[in-house]
């Protein structure tokens, strides 16, 4: 989820010579020429620990016990999609986690993450966090720059346009609608202040940072237009769900870049020009619906969930008739049963990644599979 470089600079002295009218005149001694100064070496993109030390990551995600934490890399597995859209897209996410893994949410537990998301350019895009369907009203003055708060289930927000770019940094945590969580007993004002701490700290290094240290590499993305055919075409996607006869179907596609973003999720939807085929269907008793994440260009990140904790509750989903580069992941126990049950597929596919949310999620990326070969 990413150092510093000194450079030397050569000092030289300057001779003198003394002259006087009742000494000969010295011979010339040449003088010597200065070294030219180096060219400074062009330090890289800055990393996540570049942004904040660990020490105030762990400072943040301490509990209300008091004992010390270590937090480790890694991510929630629910932001994993979205951190390798803003990596695709030439951003930087980085996400620490402490306590033991995750869960399922409202379980007792002590897990917590710290995330900071960088979005280079997007800074003109930038709007407030949104809490429900209004922006939150909350507001703090962080390095200068005044940001908007926000806090809740799942946790604490701080979002802010900082120089070209759009950042926001987060807490979530276990249990915070039930009880055992690490936080329990700690004021949400105390979280704010140490989702404060972080976010001036990466606040100040982003604006003190140099044009190549913002440079994230980003990956060839989607340049035709967001159309759900080919793949993604719309009779076997509704083949795999397996209607009943008469039910009344909506497929339609929705691509980012062509409104202004409402949220810091849609602005990294956009940057990464994904684009969603959204289905539902009804016929008269029950309703279906499935959405389906097209990341054109992504598939060399699908390795990103095979990492801590992307992990956690992931099992592979085998694909018929697919070719060698194929890979699937399903959440949970959808196995491709066909029980109906809602669940979510990650699809790596010709270049593509996929996300699948929604009923029948295996055998529809089956269906992804069978129309694209």
């Amino acid at each position: 989820m990413r150092q510093n470089i000194a450079v030397a600079v050569t000092a030289f002295a300057l001779l003198s010579a003394l002259t006087g009218c009742s000494v000969p005149a010295p011979v010339a001694t040449p003088t010597p020429t200065a070294s030219p100064e180096p060219t400074p070496a062009a330090s890289g993109p800055l990393t996540c620990d570049d942004l904040v030390t660990v020490d105030l990551v762990a400072a943040a995600l301490e509990g209300a016990d008091g004992v010390p934490v270590e937090p480790v890399a890694a991510a929630n597995r629910l932001d994993v999609f979205d951190a390798v859209l803003l990596e695709g897209a030439g951003g930087l996410p980085c996400s620490w986690r402490v306590g033991g893994g995750m869960p399922e949410y409202n379980a007792p537990s002590d897990w917590a993450y710290l995330r900071i998301d960088v979005l280079p350019g997007a800074a003109d895009q930038w709007v407030p966090i949104q809490l429900g369907d209004a922006p939150s009203d909350v507001t703090r003055e962080i390095a200068g720059v005044e940001a908007s708060v926000a806090g809740g289930d799942p946790g604490w927000s701080i979002s802010a346009p900082v120089g070209d770019s759009w950042v926001v940094a987060s807490i979530s945590a276990a249990a915070l609608t039930s009880t055992g969580g690490r936080f329990a007993g700690l004021g949400a004002d105390v979280i704010v202040d140490r989702l404060a701490d972080v976010a001036e700290a990466a606040f100040t290094t982003l604006q003190q940072a140099t044009p190549d240290q913002l440079d994230w590499p980003a990956l060839e993305l989607r340049q035709a237009d967001a159309i759900c055919n080919g793949g993604l075409d719309e009779q076997g996607i509704v083949a795999a769900l397996q209607l009943p006869a008469g039910a009344v179907v909506e497929y339609t596609a929705s691509d980012p870049t062509t409104e202004p973003p409402m949220s810091f999720a849609g602005a990294v939807g956009a940057a990464a020009r994904a684009f969603t085929c959204e289905l539902e269907a009804d016929d008269g008793t029950q309703l279906w619906w499935l959405t389906i994440t097209a990341a054109r260009g992504l598939s060399p990140l699908f390795d990103r969930y095979s990492e801590p904790d992307a992990d956690v509750a992931l099992s592979p989903l085998e694909l018929a008739d697919a070719p060698r580069d194929a890979e699937a992941l399903v959440i949970g126990s959808g196995s491709g049963s066909g029980d109906g049950r809602a669940s979510t597929v990650y699809l790596s596919l010709g270049g593509t990644l996929y996300e699948i949310q929604g009923d029948r999620a295996p055998e529809v990326a089956q269906a992804i599979v069978a129309q694209t070969y």
